[in-house]
């Protein structure tokens, strides 16, 4: 083969420059470039109780990293972002067409992409044809899956908080009922005092028992309900932006100058690999 390229060195040469221009130019017109942009966020460390808000202060780790990549890849987030940038119309698909949504759903996958780093941290990555387009749907994400998370907690904490407060109520009526009882009985005579010392029947004793019970889980209750109430009311954590997507100036694809080399390489060695058959074939 080396023997062949040193005979044909000039045609060799030529070739090279001559498909390495041809690809260079189909590249450069032809392909449309893509741009990145990408979005770096740190999930907040959110649980669910009354330590939501200072757990917020501090950044999430695998368990809620794990659980924002799975609500940023979520159908809420997804359709969201969908129908703000029209990404229907913007990809080209033909909307009538038996399979649309599955190529729509296609090119998200190939343009959009969430990653999780060893510094725990979550890359939103979107490539597209519009560099300003790019960066818009990245910061869009990390604003969307915010809010979806936030309904997501709220709604759960409401459904507690409304669970808790039918328990408090109820159980609210059910220690006045025995204050009401407990009070009867003293009018009743069944606790007096007595040179400064309060006698009380054994009925009164343990009536006054059940009294002391209902009361302790009264108070818990009413404690419980004022916490989700005042997680319900409280702003959820939302994720730390490390940096924003910004517009880039620079595609990532094609790759011109290495299409072209490759390109070029690859006709060389095929003019050449065609040469060898041809010697042989004689």
């Amino acid at each position: 083969m080396i023997k062949i390229l040193l005979q044909q060195k000039r045609t060799v040469l030529a070739l090279f420059l001559i498909s390495f221009a041809l690809a260079y130019a189909i590249c450069y017109f032809k392909i449309v470039p893509k741009y990145q942009s990408t979005a770096v966020i740190f999930p907040p460390n959110t649980h669910a109780n009354i330590h939501l808000v200072s757990a917020g202060m501090r950044f999430g780790y695998d368990k809620e990293i794990g659980e924002h990549i799975e609500i940023i890849n979520s159908i809420k987030v997804r359709e969201s972002i969908i129908d703000s940038f029209n990404l229907m119309d913007h990809y080209s698909i033909d909307s009538t067409a038996v399979f649309a949504r599955e190529e729509l759903q296609k090119k998200y996958d190939q343009n959009i992409s969430i990653s999780r780093t060893v510094n725990k941290s979550i890359h939103i990555q979107v490539k597209d044809s519009d560099p300003a387009i790019a960066a818009k749907i990245a910061n869009a994400i990390v604003i969307e899956s915010d809010n979806h998370k936030s309904n997501l907690v709220k709604e759960n904490v409401a459904l507690a908080m409304r669970s808790a407060k039918n328990a408090y109520q109820s159980k609210t009526a059910t220690v006045q009922l025995m204050t009401d009882s407990l009070e009867q009985l003293r009018q009743a005579g069944e606790s007096i005092w007595n040179y400064g010392e309060e006698r009380k029947s054994s009925r009164f004793l343990t009536y006054e028992l059940q009294y002391r019970k209902e009361l302790d889980r009264y108070l818990y209750l009413k404690n419980n309900y004022e916490e989700l109430k005042t997680i319900y009311n409280d702003a959820i954590p939302r994720s730390y932006k490390v940096s924003e997507a910004i517009l880039s100036s620079k595609p990532i694809y094609p790759k011109k100058l290495w299409t072209a080399i490759i390109s070029a390489m690859l006709t060389v060695f095929l003019y050449v690999g065609f040469l060898k058959f041809k010697s042989l074939d004689l």
